[in-house]
């Protein structure tokens, strides 16, 4: 039967956490973990992009949750050729890899030695790997930058990620128009069906650089949809900060043409994840428990969202 699952892209953001949305008994990341699962069933974490898990942290999320709570996984950042603190990097990797790089303040993928990647490899994937034993892992993302085009080679590094993924439940977003133009959206979708790989798609600021909304189905294990918001003045300002990209609060006619549109995917696929990632003080929270109630989903916080000035009809 298939199911909907709403979340948020983090529960310990800094600005959710200042906002006052956690009661004041929940004082540290368990204990808001714990709230946080009372009101959704899924959470995407953002921190496995800055870091790779400690093993421990994954036995501590899951004793904090109910058994069906999933989480989501957004790959570390090195593979998807973000540059990443160098102090972020395991022990066993930072170890290994070339004395020059110890001083540096960022590094990138490769930067380091082969046998350094294969460890940092091994090492992410037994951590994730915990989850999936579990039955606790909903998806990985991996998130590819701005600048990652369209070409034979890129189209195959993904090609290569889901591969080397597997078991996992693989999911890509991409962020540069190039995919989707005339000619390589075909081969692009065409590969991710082949390889059950999901297509995120994103609900963002309509901009030229930006990428359209589109919700094709490409695997058939679920689809996700992340929306980022619609701070078209934030996302134009250079040099803007994270808070001023994602501060936007969707409003009830936005909403709804969103719930129609997971509407139309809950009968073609097993899961559609809905995550909200305007991560702004409480506005990700407020608009994920708002979609749930337009979506008949249960709330049992309706007393709060009502306190909160959401609609409940």
């Amino acid at each position: 039967m298939s199911e909907i699952r709403v979340g948020t892209c983090s529960w310990m953001d800094r600005s959710l956490v200042a906002s006052g949305w956690y009661p004041k008994n929940a004082r540290n990341a368990e204990d808001k973990l714990k709230f946080y699962s009372q009101h959704f069933n899924t959470v995407e974490v953002n921190s496995s992009f800055y870091s790779i898990p400690k093993e421990k942290s994954l036995y501590a999320w899951t004793l904090r949750t109910p058994p069906n709570f999933l989480f989501n996984i957004k790959a570390f950042g090195l593979f998807t050729f973000h540059a990443i603190a160098s102090r972020a990097l395991p022990p066993e990797v930072f170890g290994r890899n070339n004395a020059n790089q110890a001083s540096k303040g960022k590094v990138k993928l490769f930067d380091l030695e082969r046998t350094a990647r294969t460890l940092l490899w091994d090492l992410f994937y037994s951590r994730i790997y915990v989850l999936q034993s579990m039955g606790r892992l909903g998806y990985l993302l991996f998130q590819f930058p701005p600048w990652f085009r369209y070409e034979e080679k890129t189209l195959e590094y993904i090609r290569f990620l889901g591969r080397k993924s597997r078991p996992f439940k693989v999911a890509v977003e991409i962020r540069h128009r190039s995919w989707l133009e005339k000619g390589n959206k075909d081969l692009f979708l065409g590969m991710l069906e082949d390889e059950n790989i999901a297509y995120v798609a994103v609900d963002e600021p309509k901009l030229v650089w930006t990428v359209p909304f589109e919700w094709p189905i490409t695997a058939s294990w679920g689809t996700i949809l992340r929306l980022h918001g619609r701070n078209n003045e934030g996302w134009m300002k250079k040099g803007a900060s994270v808070s001023e990209r994602f501060a936007y609060r969707y409003n009830e006619v936005e909403l709804r043409a969103l719930v129609a549109e997971v509407a139309k995917r809950v009968e073609q696929v097993p899961v559609v994840f809905a995550m909200f990632n305007n991560c702004f003080r409480d506005f990700a929270v407020k608009n994920a428990l708002q979609m749930k109630r337009y979506l008949g989903m249960e709330i049992e916080d309706a007393l709060q969202i009502e306190q909160e000035g959401l609609p409940l009809d």
